[in-house]
Formats: C-alpha cells, structure tokens, sequence
C-alpha cells in the first residue's frame, strides 16, 4: 500500500480555527477567518490548545491522496472507516479522499502503514494537530 498527497483544502488549519471561533464569538465566520489568517499565531495556539474530541470542527476540509492498494486493502479501509470516499482510477490505483475529522478517528483507532502514511502527510496540511495528536502519544 503506497500513499501520495495530491491536494487539500488551502488554509486547512485556519478554517479549523474559524470553526471554533463561530460557534464562541459574534463574528461571522467569514471576518473570522479574515481575521486569522492575517495572522496564523493564534489560530495554531487555539488549535494546539483543542481537545481532539470537538468533531464537527475538523469536517470544513477535504484532504486527497493517490492510493496504490489492491481491492482487499481497499476493502478493509472502508471496513475501519466508512468515511472515506474511494474511486477506482486503474487498476491498483485510487483516488482517497476524507476530512480531517475521518483521519483524525482513524489514526487513533488503527496501526499499521496506512496509519503512519496518514500521519506522515499530515505534516504538510495540518502540522499544529499533528503535534497534538503526538503530545496524545499518537505517533507515526
């Protein structure tokens, strides 16, 4: 099984951020966000102080990868997580996608490759919460 980043929501961990931030502040999200992403100091402070449990706030994202697996690796993907969407590209390749609240499950719940794989790529589109869920002991 071979995984490969191809694309993810811009500003990934911003709009986690805006999603908090909504639901305690009378802003609208979008002065929020504006708001945070003029500085992206205390959106990483809020984000690395978030307990992991607030679900909703990880799912205004799409993450996608290249996935070389065959149909009973697949299979057993989506067994572990019916949250991750799959197409079939080829034989042998797939396009996965899932929101960071679908990785965030997974990557507490398994082992294996496609775990490690999972937390590795996080580095590039969410490395704040790829820190918390190392201070959780949840390493790759």
């Amino acid at each position: 099984m071979k995984l490969q980043l191809i694309g993810f929501t811009p500003h990934l961990e911003e709009i986690v951020a805006t999603a908090v931030l909504t639901t305690t502040a009378g802003n609208t999200p979008s002065r929020v966000f504006k708001n945070i992403s003029s500085n992206s100091g205390p959106s990483k402070r809020l984000i690395a102080r978030l307990q992991l449990q607030h679900g909703s706030v990880f799912e205004h994202n799409r993450v996608n990868w290249l996935l070389e697996a065959t149909d009973e690796e697949v299979l057993n993907l989506l067994l572990k997580s019916k949250f991750f969407n799959l197409t079939k590209l080829d034989t042998g390749l797939w396009l996965l996608s899932a929101n960071l609240r679908t990785i965030i499950e997974y990557v507490r719940a398994e082992e294996g490759l496609m775990r490690d794989a999972l937390l590795a790529s996080m580095k590039e589109f969410a490395p704040t919460v790829l820190s918390v869920l190392e201070r959780e002991d949840v390493k790759p």
